[in-house]
């Protein structure tokens, strides 16, 4: 039973993935770029990757620009 419900969380995932990949690949053939700049709260409002502190912030340490 629990390989059962490993597989089908991982198949799950996968399928997340798949979705990030795809995102990506078409972002890089658009001619964006990640650009590293000093890392600040996020921006609630706005979609991204977050680092989470030990404090609980939320930075951001990178941008996605054309």
């Amino acid at each position: 039973m629990n390989k059962i419900i490993f597989a089908v969380v991982v198949l799950s995932l996968a399928g997340c993935n798949a979705a990030y990949y795809k995102a990506v690949k078409e972002q890089l053939a658009a001619g964006y770029r990640w650009v590293k700049i000093p890392c600040r709260p996020a921006n609630p409002d706005v979609p991204s990757i977050t680092m989470d502190t030990h404090d609980g912030q939320k930075l951001v340490c990178n941008v996605l620009q054309k």
